[in-house]
């Protein structure tokens, strides 16, 4: 009896910090007008990123949307991180504004755990692997066009870097 007491507590337990980390933060209270202000939004910048890749693409979803914003917000604005947008690897996205967003958003994942990896290549490279299989689980692959499909063929065949940089 005492295991499944404290099996129960722990399932309950890891269920309530799951929800917790996929709440979106207060952003109308984060300012990013000075040069510090974006250093110190990192953590919540972290939190936005995760709770956009915890939930569904749903242009509707009003919360999502306030996310995306603040996140394109931060990512335009901060001195301590670059993000290259290049036409190479934003074009398999350039259609569908909500998957531009997830790139995005794993771009800046990628930036976030990584902060000394400042090459191009491998920020693409990086982002592509976090966001492709997001973008598989979460998005209508009946949209997806046929350069996104290679794309994803590629990154689960190991031949990424290959396909972009050929």
């Amino acid at each position: 009896m005492k295991n499944l007491a404290i099996t129960l507590f722990i399932i309950i337990a890891f269920t309530a910090l799951n929800a917790k980390g996929q709440e979106l933060p207060n952003l109308k209270d984060v300012k990013l007008s000075k040069r510090i202000d974006f250093k110190n939004a990192e953590s919540v910048v972290a939190k936005v990123v995760e709770y956009l890749f915890h939930t569904p693409i749903d242009s509707k979803n009003k919360a999502r949307n306030e996310a995306g914003k603040f996140l394109v917000d931060w990512m335009n604005g901060t001195p301590d991180h670059v993000f290259y947008l290049e036409e190479k690897e934003t074009s398999y996205f350039n259609t569908n504004s909500d998957l531009l967003l997830m790139y995005m958003a794993a771009l800046t994942k990628f930036s976030l755990m990584q902060p000394t990896e400042k090459g191009k290549r491998q920020q693409a490279l990086g982002a592509m692997n976090l966001v492709l299989p997001y973008l598989y689980q979460h998005s209508d692959k009946k949209s997806w066009n046929k350069e996104l499909w290679q794309l994803y063929d590629a990154s689960i065949n190991g031949k990424l870097n290959e396909l972009l940089y050929q």
